[in-house]
């Protein structure tokens, strides 16, 4: 049943359900060189965000602490029987915040170590070919292996060089 008593678990996969790269920053550091990276950033009441800035948009990172089996529809978000409704909305309001401030469209994006369809955890073998993202409440739901994935299907510019750099700079002096 899914959603039993136990306590959640943090990260409650086996471990060849985990992703190769053991740490976030090494997937945020493979992406282009043209692409600016903040870590670390408060937007609104969020402590903890990554904000990346590219020729292609504006996206605001929301790294999750758990990993799991994610339960979803267009309206909710459920990981490993913790239910992520808040945390999705105030990634939501975030987003929303930095995107006043800066007059610019900002995606937000909620970011998971690893998540699989219940199909994947009874069959113990994960898709080869399933792309990790999902979408709930206008925030896209993606995992570390996934991310630059999503990133990089972003592709009319919409930003010069210049313009990144200046948006970079803003950010930091708003969020910083």
């Amino acid at each position: 049943m899914f959603f039993s008593r136990k306590a959640p678990q943090q990260n409650g996969l086996p471990a060849h359900f985990l992703p190769k790269n053991s740490k976030l920053h090494d997937v945020l550091f493979n992406l282009p060189d043209s692409w600016q990276v903040r870590e670390n950033l408060q937007i609104g009441h969020v402590p903890g965000c990554t904000v990346v800035v590219s020729e292609t948009g504006i996206f605001v990172l929301y790294p999750q602490d758990i990993s799991g089996v994610i339960l979803h529809n267009p309206r909710s978000l459920i990981v490993s029987e913790q239910n992520l409704n808040p945390q999705l909305q105030m990634a939501q309001q975030s987003a929303q915040t930095l995107s006043r401030m800066l007059k610019e469209r900002v995606h937000a994006v909620m970011l998971f170590k690893q998540l699989v369809e219940p199909e994947e955890l009874k069959a113990k073998a994960l898709n080869p070919n399933t792309n990790r993202e999902w979408e709930v409440e206008n925030v896209k739901v993606v995992t570390w292996e996934s991310l630059k994935l999503y990133l990089l299907t972003f592709s009319r510019k919409i930003y010069t060089p210049e313009q990144v750099i200046q948006l970079s700079r803003k950010i930091k002096e708003l969020a910083g």
